[in-house]
């Protein structure tokens, strides 16, 4: 990992346990082990670096939850997968993707536009658009509608979960794919 990286890492940690305003450059530079030459080599400032983390993330975001994406299997399946791959990703990079849905929803920089879409939101919408096509979801609303419903409802459950409500085992997400697919099967939202 580079020094670029580090000062990532350090940035995440910083705006996951202190939030947005806790990320001086004083305290960052301490827990990146880096001092301000460093930082400037690779960033304008720290709006530069908060929008850069957010590109990265999205990034590591992506590969996660489209790494196991089939699109020649059944979109029943595919949306099980899809399911199943956001809850693993969310597993595998929790900083990184908790830091995804705080600044596209304007927790970490409040009204920040973002040209940059939620990939888990892309592809539940490419699915769940797919299965309008082949008339099996009947949700009366646009793709990308149902799908920031059902991603609310993943972030929902993660929430429970990391808060200890209950434990998110791979069952119970097999579960909830199949509840968030009936929703999207015969439900008109």
């Amino acid at each position: 990992m580079g020094k670029r990286e580090d000062i990532f890492d350090a940035a995440l940690d910083i705006i996951i346990e202190h939030g947005i305003r806790g990320l001086t450059l004083p305290l960052l530079f301490e827990v990146a082990k880096t001092g301000s030459g460093t930082f400037y080599h690779y960033f304008k400032g720290t709006e530069a670096l908060v929008d850069e983390l957010y590109a990265h993330c999205c990034e590591i975001a992506e590969e996660a939850v489209n790494e196991k994406d089939d699109e020649s299997l059944p979109v029943r399946e595919r949306f099980d997968n899809a399911i199943m791959n956001i809850f693993q990703a969310h597993r595998d990079y929790p900083r990184e993707l908790r830091f995804i849905y705080w600044y596209a929803y304007g927790v970490v920089v409040p009204d920040a536009a973002t040209d940059r879409p939620v990939p888990s939101i892309v592809l539940l919408g490419k699915i769940i658009e797919k299965a309008q096509e082949e008339g099996l979801a009947t949700t009366g609303s646009p793709a990308i509608i149902s799908a920031r419903m059902i991603r609310g409802m993943v972030a929902s459950c993660l929430w429970g979960h990391e808060h200890d409500f209950y434990v998110l085992t791979e069952e119970g997400s097999s579960w909830f794919a199949k509840r968030a697919w009936h929703l999207i099967e015969n439900a008109q939202f």
